[in-house]
């Protein structure tokens, strides 16, 4: 069993005590439920494997545009200054298609944004997960209940540990004033990376998944269209998902977050305020016992 299920195995057994002991109306609708409550004017990027050629055209303007450092080397893994990456698959023929592209999903049912105190991580209404970079406190929660590892701490001072949190923003301030899209979209020479109306999308990865299982590529398939209540990063695979990494079922950790938020985190919050009555308490009483003192 490796580390990935092994969390999901203990984020479902704490559900089920959670679930028994709290209620389901702890719990944040699903992905039926929240997709229902979708807008038609929700837009999202569509990545289409079979059309990827690992030309790294994507991750330049994402650099370029969001002004991120450049990594001394080629990086492995998305990080705090790397929100756009290229990987190529093990053991994969170039027919096969072996390149994926990984950045921020845009969850509709986001575990980032349940567990957010700030609420620096927030849906934009045009569905995609949108980051107030001044509101972060770097508290680090986002890191630890993203089912798909995505955002990441960057340390800003090495004294105090002060960080933020960094990840992609779906160029959220482009999108928002209607004068482009994703960068990375934006600069794709072949196709793979595209953006528009969600629903429209939707649509279009159907018919190629639909022309990739006639070629052969039986395990062609739509990632996006349910996991999480609907991702704003759709993406059409040639594979199965966990060959490129990516989770079958995403929702676990969105429930858990969900019982973080409404339980345990106003459960922190009551625990503060009573140790701060305590102290108060405390020293009122030792005042009094000192005048009775020197009375």
């Amino acid at each position: 069993m490796n580390n990935y299920e092994k969390e999901t195995v203990n984020r479902r057994g704490f559900l089920k005590l959670a679930g028994a002991g709290l209620g389901g109306f702890l719990v944040a609708p699903r992905g039926r439920a929240r997709a229902a409550e979708r807008t038609m004017d929700e837009v999202a990027i569509l990545y289409d494997a079979s059309l990827c050629i690992g030309c790294r055209a994507c991750e330049e303007a994402c650099k370029e545009y969001n002004q991120l450092p450049v990594e001394p080397t080629p990086p492995t893994a998305l990080s705090a200054i790397k929100w756009n990456l290229i990987q190529q698959r093990q053991g994969v023929e170039p027919e096969d298609y072996p390149f994926f592209n990984y950045q921020c999903m845009h969850c509709t049912d986001a575990a980032c944004v349940m567990v957010c105190p700030t609420k620096a991580l927030h849906r934009d209404e045009k569905g995609f997960v949108a980051l107030d970079a001044e509101q972060c406190n770097g508290c680090g929660y986002c890191t630890q209940f993203c089912p798909f590892g995505v955002p990441h701490l960057g340390g800003t001072n090495t004294l105090t540990g002060e960080a933020l949190a960094g990840k992609c923003t779906f160029c959220q301030d482009k999108v928002r004033a209607g004068y482009g899209g994703p960068s990375c979209a934006e600069a794709c020479p072949t196709g793979a990376l595209t953006w528009g109306r969600r629903s429209v999308l939707v649509a279009n990865a159907q018919l190629k998944v639909a022309d990739l299982q006639a070629q052969g590529y039986s395990n062609a398939s739509l990632y996006g269209a349910r996991e999480a209540g609907g991702l704003h990063r759709l993406s059409v695979l040639v594979d199965r998902p966990a060959a490129y990494g990516l989770p079958d079922d995403p929702e676990p950790p969105v429930l858990f977050s969900a019982v973080w938020q409404r339980v345990i985190q106003p459960l922190g919050g009551v625990a503060v305020g009573a140790t701060g009555l305590g102290l108060v308490v405390a020293w009122l009483v030792a005042r009094s016992q000192i005048k009775v003192e020197e009375i």
